[in-house]
């Protein structure tokens, strides 16, 4: 006797086929920690300004960040003192985001604190540290996904 797992439309069961499932969006820690990582991790060959990396994040965002996303700002901010030598040395400033505790989550709110450290990877292989941060996070479920509207950090210690 042969067991079938389809249901009456055909569709095998037993599967997700055919769902839009978003592992990631469903947790608000975890957006928070990708959506800071993405941001702050920087290809300053490839990318004219850490707007560029904000840009790439907009698919998580919302509010704030998201019309902050949308479009470059004009006028643009001065660029990081770093930026142009990072570029002729094909540097990457590759960021690590860290929960630093429990989301609180309050009806479509949720405020994440994170630990964010940014460090310069240079084409020779040697690492340079150079920032780190603890970021208050704050997102909202738009749906049933969790998306960044808005962040404040401050100096680590």
């Amino acid at each position: 006797m042969v067991l079938s797992t389809e249901d009456s439309t055909g569709t095998p069961g037993g599967t997700d086929a055919g769902e839009d499932i978003d592992p990631i969006g469903t947790d608000p820690t975890s957006v928070a920690a990708l959506v800071m990582a993405g941001s702050h991790t920087w290809q300053p060959s490839v990318q004219d300004s850490p707007w560029d990396a904000l840009h790439a994040q907009r698919a998580r965002l919302s509010g704030a960040m998201a019309d902050a996303a949308s479009a470059p700002p004009d006028p643009a901010p001065r660029p990081l003192t770093e930026w142009a030598a990072w570029a002729r040395s094909g540097d990457v400033v590759s960021a690590i985001a860290r929960p630093g505790g429990a989301a609180r989550v309050e009806g479509t709110t949720a405020i994440v604190p994170v630990t964010l450290t940014q460090t310069v990877q240079h084409t020779s292989g040697a690492a340079t540290p150079y920032s780190s941060y603890t970021a208050t996070v704050t997102l909202t479920d738009t749906g049933g996904t969790w998306s960044v509207s808005n962040y404040r950090l401050a100096a680590a210690r």
